[in-house]
C-alpha cells in the first residue's frame, strides 16, 4: 500500500491510543488480549506529548481511543482534550462496550465527536444505557456507530509460525497504528504479545517517536513487506472466525449496566 503526503504529513487511515489495558468484559479472542494484561493507565500527559510528536507529520482520517475499555480511565475528559487539542485527526473517536456510558461526565460528551459502541451477544447492554447513550449523542451532536460483533477471530499462534503470508495478508497494519508510550507500531498487537509472552524485545517493532527524522521512519515502517517481529505469535486476517463468547470468569468489576 502506497502511502501518500499531503500538506507535509502522511496520511493513514487511522491512529489508536489505547488509554487503558484492562476492561470490563473478557472477550475470548480479545484482539487486544486484555484478560490477560495488567491494569494500566495512560496518562493523560503522555498521550499528549505523543499526540503531538505526531502531528506535523502524520494525518489519520481518524484519531480512536480505545482500550481495553477506555471509560475506565479516571481522566478520559483530559486524555479528549489531549486529543482534541493535538489537531491529529479531523475525527476524535471512543470505541467502547457501552457499560459505562451512564458514568460520564458532561464534558465527556461535548468533547467527543464520534462513539463507537461494540455490541456482544455475549454480554448485551441494556437497553436503559443504550437509550442513554442515544439521547447523550443526540443533546451533544455526537456521531453513533452500533457495531455488532457476534464473532471473533481467533489471532493468537500457538505454536509461533514464520509464515510471511500471514503479514502480507493482514489488514491491522493499514488499518490499525497505534501510538503507544513514545512509539507508532504498525498494529496494536506488538506491545500486548510482549506482555503476555514476556518479551519487552517485541517493542522494538515500534518506532520511537521522539528522534529525529520522525516522518521517514515512519514512512518506512508504514512500507515495509517484511514481518514484524510479533507477528510470529499472531495469525493477522488468517485465523477463523469463532462465536463470540465470554471467558467463565467474571471479571471483579463486572460490567455496570444504566
Amino acid at each position: 500500500m502506497a502511502y501518500e503526503i499531503h500538506n507535509g504529513r502522511i496520511s493513514t487511515w487511522s491512529l489508536e491510543a489505547h488509554l487503558v489495558n484492562h476492561c470490563n468484559l473478557r472477550c475470548v479472542h480479545c484482539c487486544t488480549l486484555s484478560p490477560r494484561l495488567a491494569h494500566s493507565v495512560l496518562e493523560p500527559a503522555v498521550l499528549d506529548r505523543d499526540l503531538r510528536a505526531l502531528a506535523p507529520v502524520l494525518a489519520p482520517q481518524v484519531l480512536k481511543l480505545t482500550g481495553g475499555e477506555p471509560l475506565l480511565h479516571p481522566a478520559i475528559v483530559a486524555c479528549l482534550h489531549a486529543a482534541r487539542e493535538s489537531a491529529l485527526a479531523p475525527v476524535v473517536q471512543v470505541t467502547t462496550n457501552g457499560f459505562l456510558a451512564p458514568r460520564m461526565e458532561p464534558a465527556f460528551w461535548r468533547l467527543v465527536q464520534r462513539l463507537s459502541v461494540s455490541l456482544y451477544p455475549s454480554a448485551p447492554l441494556p437497553d436503559a444505557t443504550l437509550g442513554l447513550i442515544l439521547e447523550r449523542c443526540e443533546q451533544n451532536g455526537v456521531e453513533l456507530r452500533l457495531k455488532p460483533a457476534p464473532r471473533f477471530s481467533v489471532m493468537d499462534a500457538d505454536p509461533p509460525h514464520d509464515d510471511p503470508a500471514v503479514f502480507e495478508s493482514c489488514w491491522l497494519r493499514h488499518r490499525c497504528h497505534m501510538a503507544w508510550r513514545g512509539r507508532f507500531f504498525l498494529c496494536t498487537r506488538p506491545p500486548h504479545l510482549a506482555e503476555t509472552l514476556g518479551n519487552p524485545a517485541l517493542l522494538e517493532d515500534g518506532i520511537p517517536l521522539h528522534e529525529p527524522e520522525l516522518q521517514q521512519r515512519l514512512l518506512d515502517c508504514l512500507q515495509r513487506t517484511a514481518p514484524l517481529s510479533g507477528c510470529r505469535w499472531c495469525l493477522g486476517a488468517t485465523g477463523e472466525m469463532q462465536p463470540h463468547r465470554q471467558h467463565e470468569r467474571a471479571p471483579a468489576s463486572g460490567p455496570v449496566a444504566g
